[in-house]
């Protein structure tokens, strides 16, 4: 019969043996994912001045480095990337965007319904500014550098709301494109300029990657132009 050490030593020889977490992804993805990451802490009411469960996620000091922007720069999509590293790297982007919060706020925190309670004072205060044409929002804006995909989905959304319309929009250009990983779903919020009898409007688009990182299904969300108070409005 193998005494207490013996089943100790077959226990850590079985867990040797398993793979690392995230081995098979690229290695731009392991440098973010196997970065620390803390148990949370859930804080009683009695401990809260809100009188309120929150959960502590995670502070500046648990979860090691910020993420740089080369590394950043790592995990964007490339030609010939198969549905499983476009997985794993949308995974890696959200925990990028989460990460570098923390590192900025120095903590966060989830609220009783299991929310992230997010900051985002800065850019309320942000938006109370100058209302803009898409003309002067294409000058303001300093653009990333956008891949061939990024464009294909700014295509995507705005053949999706053409189908609508008499008179098509002809794409310019995409500004901005943000990835984010919500619930094991993969979405992309796009800005695109795209004109019409020479007049240009900006737009925004949401789209779901359906696939679940298995193979790419892309359904448009939501395409608007963001031409007046109502539906939004630009601002800088």
């Amino acid at each position: 019969m193998d005494s207490r050490e013996d089943r100790h030593s077959l226990v850590a020889e079985e867990k040797d043996k398993q793979p690392a977490p995230f081995s098979d992804a690229p290695s731009p993805v392991r440098a973010v994912r196997n970065r620390p990451w803390p148990s949370p802490i859930v804080i009683p009411p009695e401990a809260n001045p809100s009188g309120k469960y929150r959960i502590l996620v995670a502070t500046a000091d648990d979860i090691g480095d910020p993420i740089s922007p080369e590394e950043i720069a790592a995990l964007e999509d490339k030609e010939g990337d198969d549905a499983g590293t476009r997985f794993y790297k949308a995974a890696a982007r959200a925990d990028v965007v989460m990460r570098n919060y923390i590192h900025e706020h120095g903590s966060l925190y989830m609220d009783e319904n299991s929310k992230y309670m997010i900051d985002n004072s800065a850019q309320v205060e942000e938006i109370s500014c100058k209302h803009v044409t898409a003309e002067e929002m294409e000058a303001k804006i300093i653009r990333q550098e956008i891949t061939r995909k990024q464009t294909y989905l700014s295509e995507l959304a705005l053949a999706s709301f053409n189908k609508r319309k008499k008179v098509k929009f002809e794409l310019c250009g995409t500004l901005l494109s943000r990835l984010f990983y919500e619930s094991s779903h993969i979405f992309t919020h796009l800005n695109f300029v795209a004109k019409r009898k020479d007049k240009k409007k900006l737009f925004f688009t949401e789209i779901e990657d359906c696939g679940r990182g298995r193979e790419e299904i892309l359904k448009v969300r939501c395409c608007v132009p963001l031409d007046s108070l109502c539906e939004g409005g630009y601002y800088y």
